[in-house]
């Protein structure tokens, strides 16, 4: 039977490197960056439902869902592990796709390449990175995960598989490498919004051509 999976779009950051705008509202291309994660996320049948976590850093959003039709969870605002523990803690077992929605060139085959490739591996907790030198420069200020000394840019995905009802450990996920150069423009700063318009911009191009 194929695994259930539910996705949830993660939209609760505080946007300290944006100026304090709620990230998830900041448009690229004239479209606010939590709707690309949504249409990423809405085109792909694997996925069987949608969640959201907002936090109390992110009124803005919580309404801006709301006015869409969605009723996201609302962390305490702790932070991204923080508020996931929390969301996790409310909910069941089963499978859950977490989405960063600050990835605008995430697209719903990247998704779908990461949940096959996630079959190969049967651990509780996938992470999925992209070498770092494969994608050095796309954005200004990323985070880098260093493990047994290489280094790595999350790619804005992650696939928990939840075993038991209650708070779970989150800390030690399994590294799953990805070789999607695009999804290493990740939007973080307002320097990274024209990089990102940008490179979207030459990757339309090139499939026009």
């Amino acid at each position: 039977m194929p695994e259930q999976i539910m996705s949830v779009i993660m939209c609760g950051g505080r946007g300290r490197r944006m100026g304090g705008r709620e990230k998830p509202l900041v448009e690229v291309l004239g479209k606010p960056l939590i709707k690309y994660a949504i249409e990423a996320v809405e085109g792909c049948q694997e996925i069987t439902g949608l969640d959201f976590v907002t936090s109390i850093n992110t009124p803005l959003t919580t309404r801006f869902l709301r006015q869409m039709g969605y009723e996201p969870f609302i962390g305490s605002g702790g932070g991204f592990l923080n508020d996931l523990s929390e969301y996790l803690a409310k909910k069941g077992e089963g499978s859950y796709l977490v989405v960063s929605c600050d990835v605008p060139t995430m697209t719903t085959y990247h998704i779908q390449e990461a949940l096959r490739i996630s079959q190969r591996h049967g651990e509780e907790y996938l992470m999925y990175v992209l070498p770092l030198e494969s994608v050095r420069g796309l954005s200004k200020n990323p985070t880098i995960i260093e493990r047994g000394g290489v280094h790595f840019q999350p790619a804005g995905l992650r696939l928990i598989r939840k075993k038991s009802v209650g708070p779970q450990n989150h800390s030690n996920p399994k590294l799953v490498v990805l070789h999607f150069r695009e999804l290493g423009m990740n939007v973080n700063t307002l320097d990274d919004i024209k990089a990102a318009e940008s490179y979207l911009k030459a990757l339309r191009d090139l499939a026009k051509s």
